[in-house]
């Protein structure tokens, strides 16, 4: 019981306080993990992208009939279908038969595909100047065809 010449604080009042110091702490902590997650968002995204973009193709790649490959292009024929990838804007794009518009890698400012011994390279540029390379081994003989 509190007597009325005592000054201090009530356990009620400690436990208060604690309380509302332990609410600000974690705020305040999971708001600078937050904001650290952010700063690394969109290059992890770009790096997934990249990652799942490589995977694509390379199925795509390996299970075709033809290659050839043109200035900004790469035509693939695959049975009756001709698909292809091409710069489209700061996108990279697929289509299959001239039709679709499927967006493969987006801040692309260019792009180019070499051939190389028993497989193709592909070579991305993305707009914030980072360069992705993946070389692509064709585990049975493809034509690969560079022209214009």
């Amino acid at each position: 019981m509190k007597r009325s010449g005592d000054k201090g604080f009530t356990m009620v009042e400690m436990l208060a306080a604690l309380f509302v110091l332990s609410l600000i702490l974690i705020f305040v902590f999971h708001s600078s993990m937050l904001l650290k997650y952010d700063r690394y968002t969109a290059k992890m995204l770009d790096r997934m992208e990249w990652e799942l973009f490589v995977s694509q193709t390379k199925m795509e790649i390996r299970s075709c009939d033809k290659i050839r490959l043109t200035y900004n292009r790469i035509l693939l024929y695959k049975g009756d279908s001709l698909i292809y990838y091409e710069r489209w804007g700061s996108y990279l794009r697929r289509r299959v038969n001239g039709k679709g518009h499927e967006i493969m890698l987006y801040n692309v400012r260019s792009f180019a595909f070499e051939p190389v011994p028993q497989g193709i390279k592909i070579r991305v540029v993305r707009n914030s100047g980072e360069t992705h390379e993946e070389e692509i081994f064709l585990p049975r003989p493809v034509p690969v065809e560079a022209g214009e």
